[in-house]
């Protein structure tokens, strides 16, 4: 024993230990160490330090608080909730076409009482165990370990683990103050502060109307149109990310793919469920949920193990810097994709060649097409038998629509300087009754090599099949097998880039299903459950590879919907996914910004949507179609906030305005198109302090406004597009003139409306004009010398167009 006691010692020659005698007994742990610095009680917690953090720990009291060199609060033990549990039972996600509903009645009450017994520091090292002292609990013991090494060179690196017993599920507990407001999360539409609100970690299909009515309830509560919880709710996002900032310059990032619950302060207790009877009930609704009494945040993550990085800077931005040092930021877009927009058309090369040549006609700066349907139209039956389009999914040039394809693409290039951009996903279709015929039929070819996910009811090997609406049926890849995810590469590199396209929507990465109906053929014991939010950084992966591979990385836009926590290294683009075509908060043209707020500060800083939205829905009572003022408004809105500026048709684009309508679509589409390439130079910068801050391109404007309350409640009111520019989108279609509030950003700054002069004071209200084509941008002046001349050329279109008059008729 004596032997072994000078081995330890030595193992930990500077570390100091203290143990509670309470919980050990007289004896100790064990092992006769020497007990230094032990506590008495919860108002003698012993201070130590570990690389630059000071730690003060209550062992008697059970809790403990870690401070920064500057004496700012890590993070501090609940006092509410117990600062660590486990718990049993898992959550059920149940799939339908991509739509999954979360319950978590299996989940049984977790631990509530847990116990220190010691804790011991080294140079970079805190570390404390314990055990529970309620009975359900008292065969586990835990650990929490705080390591002041993590990749940003500043932040705290914690990994805490339960032993023992028979645990699904451990939660970490911490202390927020009531001001402290919550931002990320990934993408979170129509939410502003996500403080009061319990996140799941899941990606999903993100829903058609989301709590918007009568369209949510329409489609949940009538299964047969496109599956359970097509409608989905305020929480559903096609994004699993795991990070946050907050408004007081706190940070974290959670590690691992496991399914994940945040709990920011919502008080609630019961357990959480995200399905189309608790959205259609209310209990699953937006709004402000910030003014709640409780002052505890809490993880919870499926396993018995969760680490991470948590931090906390002078500011919010500061923050970002932090979060997305440890989690990563987008490669540069291409320079070319500043120039001007890209035109979604579907239709074939006469019909595209066509609008092409009338966009350049009207002066619209093009530097793209992108061409989703270039494989092929499926018709979809609808209502009023008007079909919906969408796409065969094999992945080969369709020879009706796109005959010439090899030839054409470069054509548009060489005689037009126009880009062509195509699209995919990792599902296949069987293309054996496909009207127009194919050449090869790669869900024949990936179901004779295993290529698929399997149907693991069959237990034969055979593929399993995901719905996408009504008639259209698909294998879905399995790209945890790297057999799998190697073939697939070639398969891209040979029917995508043998051409010189020049990017792609890069679609879905949602869909696993994580039932016992499905299985994986990896051969590395990787399950579903495990694979599901890991899905889309390995989809994102494998195209990010290719062009690398390819030597097209620099060169190639890849946009992607799906993403997790630290998928942004390998997108370059990050688009906001389906949205309803109308004015919406939670689901349409207002949605773009609230998603692009929590995206970016979740590290996707580069992103954008389909100008005029994507979903139509024709339904007996009502219709969702795209007009001439909502073409417009979306147009201007991307023009100030976008990375890039493309627009689609919509899944009917037969019900749709659009870009190529009428002359007075054409003439406001090139307006928006020109207001957005002239702003190049001040969007380069900004995407410049993406590149080496990780600030997004769109900023809450909280991040320059940080004691301003009214600026917190924010949703989509207004933004900062980079650091100079506060922009307010009209979300009216007859609206003419535009109420906005100016957060306050401090002394010595006011706001100049950019279309009046008019100079105005943070902190106020104010009306301004805003007509089609100029919505309510206003400069914080005074600008720096880089800021004047980055905006120049914008403030000279401002000059050239402030007599100019649009229409929508």
């Amino acid at each position: 024993m004596r032997v072994s006691t000078l081995i330890l010692l030595s193992l930990f020659e500077g570390t100091s230990w203290a143990f509670n005698h309470h919980a050990y007994g007289n004896g100790g742990p064990g092992f006769p160490f020497p007990h230094k610095n032990a506590g008495h009680g919860p108002s003698d917690g012993q201070e130590c330090s570990f690389g630059s953090y000071k730690g003060k720990v209550d062992v008697l009291g059970s809790s403990f608080s870690i401070s920064n060199s500057k004496g700012q609060d890590v993070w501090t033990t609940s006092t509410e909730r117990a600062f660590i549990s486990a718990s049993s039972g898992l959550a059920n996600q149940t799939d339908s076409s991509g739509n999954f509903e979360i319950r978590s009645d299996n989940i049984s009450a977790p631990c509530k009482s847990p116990q220190m017994q010691a804790y011991r520091t080294a140079p970079e090292l805190l570390v404390i165990d314990g055990n529970f002292a309620d009975g359900a609990c008292s065969a586990l013991s835990w650990s929490i370990s705080f390591s002041s090494s993590s990749k940003d060179g500043e932040g705290l690196v914690f990994d805490a683990t339960i032993i023992g017993g028979n645990v699904d599920n451990i939660y970490l507990a911490f202390e927020s103050p009531k001001e402290e407001a919550f931002f990320g999360l990934g993408e979170q539409a129509g939410i502003g502060n996500l403080r009061g609100y319990r996140i799941p970690f899941w990606t999903r299909e993100g829903g058609v109307g989301r709590g918007e009515e009568p369209v949510t309830s329409y489609l949940n509560s009538n299964r047969s149109i496109s599956g359970t919880f097509a409608g989905g709710s305020a929480l559903t996002s096609y994004t699993a990310i795991a990070s946050y900032a907050t408004s007081i310059g706190r940070y974290f990032v959670l590690n691992g793919w496991n399914y994940a619950l945040f709990d920011l302060a919502s008080g609630k207790t019961d357990p959480f469920t995200d399905t189309a009877e608790t959205e259609l009930s209310g209990e699953i609704a937006a709004g402000d949920k910030s003014d709640t009494s409780t002052t505890v945040i809490e993880v919870m993550y499926e396993g018995s193990t969760m680490s991470g990085t948590v931090g906390c800077k002078d500011a919010m931005l500061d923050a970002i810097t932090s979060l997305t040092q440890v989690s990563g930021r987008q490669p540069a877009l291409p320079d070319w994709a500043f120039d001007g927009a890209v035109l979604g058309i579907q239709g074939g090369q006469e019909k595209v060649e066509r609008i092409i040549q009338t966009s350049l006609h009207y002066g619209m700066p093009l530097v793209g097409v992108w061409l989703q349907d270039w494989s092929g139209t499926r018709l979809q039956a609808g209502m009023y038998n008007i079909s919906l389009s969408r796409l065969w999914w094999n992945w080969e040039p369709d020879m009706t629509l796109y005959p010439t394809w090899a030839d054409w693409v470069p054509h548009l290039l060489d005689t037009y300087q126009v880009r062509t951009m195509s699209y995919v996903n990792t599902f296949l279709a069987n293309v054996t009754n496909k009207p127009t015929g194919f050449n090869r039929n790669f869900f024949l070819e990936a179901t004779e090599s295993g290529r698929f996910v399997q149907n693991a009811t069959a237990n034969d090997g055979s593929t399993w099949t995901i719905t996408s609406g009504p008639g259209i049926d698909a294998g879905l890849l399995d790209i945890s097998n790297t057999t799998t995810v190697a073939w697939f590469k070639d398969l891209i590199k040979t029917q995508f880039y043998s051409v010189p396209i020049k990017g792609m929507m890069q679609d879905f990465g949602e869909y696993l299903a994580v039932d016992s109906s499905v299985a994986l053929t990896n051969g590395q014991g990787i399950t579903p459950r495990e694979f599901h939010n890991e899905y889309p950084g390995a989809w994102a992966r494998l195209l990010r590879e290719v062009t690398e591979e390819l030597g097209l990385g620099d060169d190639s836009i890849g946009f992607h919907r799906s993403a997790n926590t630290f998928s942004a290294a390998h997108t370059n683009l990050f688009w906001v996914g389906d949205q309803d075509i109308n004015f919406s908060r939670l689901d349409g043209m207002r949605a773009v910004i609230s998603s692009s707020i929590h995206v970016g500060v979740s590290g996707f800083g580069q992103a954008h949507s389909d100008v005029g939205g994507y979903t139509n829905t024709l339904a007996p009572t009502f219709n969702i179609t795209r007009t001439p003022p909502l073409l417009g408004r979306w147009g201007e809105m991307a023009a100030l906030s976008a990375a890039t500026f493309r627009t689609h048709e919509g899944n009917i684009p037969s019900v749709n305005t659009q870009v190529y309508s009428n002359e007075t679509t054409y003439l406001y589409h090139t307006y928006n198109a020109r207001m957005y390439a002239v702003l190049k130079p001040y969007r380069k910068m900004a995407i410049q302090e993406y590149q080496e801050k990780g600030w997004p391109l769109v900023r809450h404007p909280i991040v320059y406004a940080g004691g301003d309350v009214a600026a917190s409640k924010i949703i989509d009111e207004s933004y900062f597009f980079g650091g100079a520019m506060l922009v307010a989108p009209v979300y009216d279609p007859a609206e003419q003139t535009l109420d906005v509030y100016l957060p306050d950003i401090g002394p010595g700054y006011v706001y100049t409306h950019v279309w009046s002069g008019e100079t105005f004071y943070g902190g106020s209200n104010v009306t301004v004009d805003a007509p089609y084509g100029k919505p309510g941008v206003f400069l914080r002046t005074p600008l720096s010398a880089e800021e004047t001349e980055a905006l120049s050329g914008f403030m000279e279109f401002v000059e050239q167009e402030k007599g100019a008059t649009l229409s929508v008729a």
